[in-house]
């Protein structure tokens, strides 16, 4: 009996081999393609806080007897970050009553507690404080700066105008006010005791009413605005006016009416 052989050549064992190695390979490279690492370097900032601040502070009341000064409080929203938020850098600039702005200054140490969500800060009359924040994850990634916020405290007649320039009147528990007027003695015209370093927006209260006048405000030369409180209703009111660009000067307040304007409050914004 005749035994028939195979005619396919046998593949040799070190081919085999070979193959399956190669074969492995291939499958452990896709299934690193396919899954990213977890260890990936991370490039993503955290997202940018949001400042709350009171813009305008109040005046202390008309009876206040202790230092006059204010703390205003900013507050900010907490910041997202996928690897969570390790602290926030604050930075100010602040104005005293006849000082510019400063440049901005980092606040105590350079990066706070990711806890901390407020700052209080320090004003005197006149003065102005800007703030801004920006947040810093575990990877090191900071944030935009948040959008710069400020607050102002304002002036007031008695303490910060010109008093032998100024006609001031009041009455009790009241607070003081100028009094504006064309019937005055163009010795007495309406200012300020100081000079105000690149002063651009003034804030003003004025008593409004129908029997009220109009006046124009300066920064040193420089002509703001005019303010007209006439009205059909008597009530304190605020009103604003501008210099075209920051300006160094008194603020001066010109009557053009026999008519008064009476300004309690006056708020010095900084360019």
């Amino acid at each position: 009996m005749s035994t028939v052989s195979s005619t396919e050549p046998r593949r040799p064992v070190h081919r085999r081999a070979a193959g399956f190695f190669l074969s492995l390979a291939v499958a452990l490279t896709g299934a690193l393609v396919a899954a990213p690492s977890a260890h990936a370097a991370d490039r993503t900032a955290p997202t940018r806080p949001v400042v709350s601040l009171e813009r305008w502070l109040d005046p202390k009341g008309p009876d206040f007897a202790g230092l006059y000064a204010w703390k205003p409080r900013a507050t900010w929203t907490k910041s997202r970050d996928s690897r969570g938020v390790t602290g926030y850098q604050i930075q100010t600039r602040v104005a005293g009553e006849r000082e510019a702005l400063s440049g901005w200054s980092t606040v105590g140490k350079t990066w706070r507690s990711a806890g901390t969500r407020s700052y209080r800060g320090l004003l005197y009359d006149g003065g102005e404080l800007c703030i801004r924040v920006r947040a810093r994850d575990a990877a090191g990634n900071k944030s935009a700066w948040s959008k710069t916020q400020c607050t102002n405290a304002p002036l007031v007649p008695i303490l910060n105008f010109d008093v032998n320039k100024s006609v001031i009147q009041g009455a009790a528990h009241q607070h003081a006010y100028a009094v504006v007027s064309t019937r005055n003695s163009a010795s007495l015209s309406t200012r300020t005791r100081y000079s105000y370093e690149r002063a651009r927006t003034i804030r003003l209260s004025v008593r409004t009413g129908p029997d009220a006048g109009r006046m124009k405000v300066y920064v040193g030369k420089r002509y703001a605005g005019t303010v007209d409180a006439r009205s059909s209703t008597k009530a304190w009111r605020t009103r604003k006016v501008s210099v075209d660009r920051p300006t160094t000067g008194r603020i001066r307040l010109v009557p053009v009416t026999k008519a008064e304007v009476r300004t309690r409050f006056v708020w010095v914004t900084r360019g």
